[in-house]
């Protein structure tokens, strides 16, 4: 297997107290390059971060679904009925908030589902 040196990144987790643990560990190198070390990285569409966090993650959901929510808006003003405005917002938007819940919303802190869920009620 070929592994492509531009595209990779290196994202390194650790629950050391001190910020100098990243100074013992070498560069890993792919062809003779240093491969680009990330504070977090976007695996399947989920974003995982180096302090195993999902405040990246939830920013990035609530971000899309607010583009997709004002793409809804555009089409109430534009006369669609209510139920075609109900099967995009089950088909475009929720899939979005819905989307790998299982891995990331089991250990949620509070104030980010309520991020969530202040996008949600609009």
């Amino acid at each position: 297997m070929n592994i492509n040196s531009e595209k990779s990144k290196e994202i390194i987790i650790s629950f050391a107290q001190d910020g100098n643990f990243r100074s013992t560990i070498p560069n890993i190198k792919i062809d003779g390059r240093d491969i680009a070390q990330v504070c977090h990285a976007k695996l399947l569409c989920v974003t995982i971060s180096q302090d195993l966090t999902w405040n990246k993650h939830v920013d990035n959901i609530v971000k899309k679904t607010g583009k997709r929510l004002y793409m809804l808006y555009q089409l109430k003003l534009a006369g669609i009925t209510q139920k075609d405005l109900v099967s995009v917002y089950v088909s475009v938007v929720r899939p979005v908030l819905e989307y790998a819940c299982p891995v990331w919303h089991t250990n949620l802190p509070q104030y980010l589902s309520d991020n969530i869920e202040v996008i949600q009620k609009h």
